[in-house]
């Protein structure tokens, strides 16, 4: 399934660090926000992964789940770009 996943997170050098695991799994969109494939436990251990490193204090960090029906209704303007299966886990 594919998720939306947006974050703030106060602290640059965690900010750096998520923003970087982020990178390895999908699409980066937006500046913290990325399009990622996830399946199974693929969800939990990146989850399990990203609490390592917030400060759940500080720290925001949401999953929005896209649907395949969902994903189809999504309308995308300017640059384009896909997310590319070679980045999914």
């Amino acid at each position: 399934m594919k998720y939306l996943i947006t974050y703030d997170i106060r602290e640059p050098k965690r900010w750096n660090k998520v923003f970087r695991l982020l990178k390895k799994k999908g699409l980066n969109i937006q500046l913290s926000c990325f399009e990622v494939e996830l399946e199974g436990k693929e969800l939990n251990e990146l989850i399990d992964e990203i609490i390592e490193l917030i400060d759940s204090l500080e720290d925001k960090v949401y999953f929005f789940p896209i649907s395949a029906a969902a994903s189809g209704l999504i309308t995308k303007l300017g640059k384009i770009e896909e997310l590319n299966e070679s980045k999914v886990l």
